[in-house]
């Protein structure tokens, strides 16, 4: 007998029972939030990343990789707006030799009739070998994972993002920036990272906070409006994984005591998507107050090396004045979204060690 949703939504609170419902042959297989992954499963992410990377560099390495999933679809359905996320998603695919498809207008889909996430689903399913979802409801991905968990022929989920909740491919790219960035640093484990914004309904940044708890001794600053801090789902999560966190309401202030110890600054955007009903703000109104942006003046309170990030899109929190800061890597962050997704692709498929016994057998990994 097949579990309910509810058993399924429970079972995701639990180390154990997580994963049993989202991995299949000891491999990810629906890929809904961050707290899924061990620290060795994402240090093989980051290592396949890095020899996808590498091995795209040379002819036959590329030609390899393009036969890595070979005659496989993916049908990435987006159903909130998104130009980075989902070319990423179509790159990453495209490098190992799949074929892609966006539907993110769900006026020309059967959604717009009526029709269930579940039956939506089983009928994707008879045609494509993936489905890639971004959806503003937070268990949008979650149920569609359940319903093909149901079924005899069950595919892979991925979330692109889901409501305010979770944004699990962003951290894991997030991670492998900061890790690439700590390589000659000692890693991520033991850094202090300041988390900027709109804690409470950005799920990039809770996803990377989630994910930070896989390393030894990080600390989290949180700079966040009071209505918008980091809610007590978050807060216990870290306190259980003895995360030291502390939150406060202005950057400035933060930056002038600790700011020589900072490692990394992530930087995000106030969600103003979600006000006034979801509408868009008023270009008069978009952006973050003076308590949340990264001043230029504030240059002279971070080390040189301080890594700066920013999952975007930017409106005024991050000014370009920043970019030529030696710790800038916004840039790499989004090249490193296609590594890391092409990654979770070859994991979920199975390829991955295949791929890494390639890249260190022409030594292209340490």
């Amino acid at each position: 007998m097949g579990v309910t949703f509810e058993e399924f939504r429970a079972g995701l609170e639990e180390r154990e029972q997580r994963r049993k419902l989202l991995s299949s042959n000891g491999r990810p297989f629906f890929v809904l939030i961050s707290q899924q992954f061990s620290r060795s499963e994402i240090e093989s992410l980051c290592d396949t990343a890095t020899a996808i990377r590498r091995l795209d560099r040379q002819l036959d390495g590329r030609d390899f990789l393009r036969n890595v999933l070979r005659g496989q679809r993916i049908m990435n359905l987006f159903a909130q707006p998104s130009t980075r996320t989902a070319e990423s998603f179509v790159a990453a695919a495209d490098k190992l030799g799949a074929i892609s498809r966006i539907v993110s207008d769900l006026r020309t889909s059967s959604f717009s009739k009526g029709e269930s996430v579940e039956d939506s689903v089983r009928t994707l399913s008879s045609f494509f070998d993936a489905i890639v979802t971004r959806h503003s409801d937070d268990e949008f991905a979650m149920r569609a994972a359940w319903a093909l968990s149901q079924t005899g022929r069950p595919i892979p989920v991925i979330s692109a993002g889901s409501g305010k909740s979770q944004h699990v491919t962003q951290s894991l790219l997030d991670i492998y920036t900061l890790r690439y960035s700590f390589s000659q640093r000692g890693g991520v484990d033991g850094k202090n990272v300041v988390i900027i914004g709109d804690i409470a309904r950005n799920r990039a940044a809770r996803s990377l906070a989630y994910l930070l708890t896989r390393f030894e001794k990080p600390r989290i600053f949180f700079v966040s409006p009071a209505a918008f801090a980091p809610d007590d789902e978050l807060l216990s999560y870290l306190r259980r994984h003895e995360v030291e966190n502390t939150t406060r309401s202005a950057l400035g202030p933060l930056l002038r005591e600790v700011g020589h110890d900072i490692d990394a600054i992530y930087v995000t955007r106030l969600q103003q998507e979600w006000d006034k009903g979801g509408g868009i703000p008023d270009s008069g109104e978009r952006g973050s107050s003076e308590e949340f942006v990264m001043e230029p003046s504030y240059r002279k309170l971070v080390r040189p090396d301080c890594v700066l990030m920013h999952p975007l899109p930017r409106i005024n929190e991050l000014p370009e004045s920043w970019e030529d800061h030696p710790g800038f890597v916004v840039w790499r962050q989004v090249r490193n979204g296609m590594w890391i997704r092409a990654a979770l692709f070859a994991a979920v498929n199975g390829a991955d060690a295949e791929i890494r016994h390639r890249a260190l057998r022409l030594g292209l990994l340490e």
